[in-house]
């Protein structure tokens, strides 16, 4: 069963990618809140309000990035690895123009000598392939893929 060892591997890809986003950017929030606590008011007030806003937007986005990676990792621990009839989270889709781990989106990845595309279930190509069978066609940005397997 090479495609079940295959689906193991991305999966621990996906979920160790995942936690070092998380690491990253718990890490900036850490560094952006300590830049906001450390910044003194300057005699140039205007100039000082600016700054700080700036790093508060910046702060803003890392917690919208913090939100995003953990409802990521919720997902990827409700993964279910066993074959389905259907494409649906955890499934590894062979197309006739590409192979679709559909789990997060991390884009192309390696395992092993074979390239997979590792894309979400929210993005458009998983929105197109979800509840999709072999044998079913599917057209994304013009171009026609049909569906070979589902493992």
């Amino acid at each position: 069963m090479l495609e079940a060892s295959t689906k193991v591997a991305l999966l621990a890809l996906c979920q160790e990618k995942n936690d070092m986003r998380l690491q990253e950017i718990t890490q900036a929030i850490a560094q952006a809140q300590e830049a906001i606590e450390s910044d003194t008011k300057s005699s140039a007030g205007d100039k000082y309000e600016t700054s700080r806003e700036m790093m508060q937007q910046d702060l803003n986005r890392y917690h919208q990035q913090l939100l995003q990676a953990k409802k990521d990792a919720l997902i990827l621990q409700r993964i279910e690895l066993q074959p389905k009839p259907r494409v649906a989270l955890g499934s590894l889709v062979i197309t006739n123009s590409a192979t679709y781990f559909i789990a997060s989106s991390l884009g192309k990845q390696k395992v092993g000598d074979t390239e997979y595309m590792v894309i979400s279930a929210f993005s458009p190509i998983g929105t197109l392939l979800i509840d999709h069978a072999p044998g079913d066609t599917v057209n994304f940005n013009g171009r026609e893929q049909q569906i070979v397997a589902i493992f």
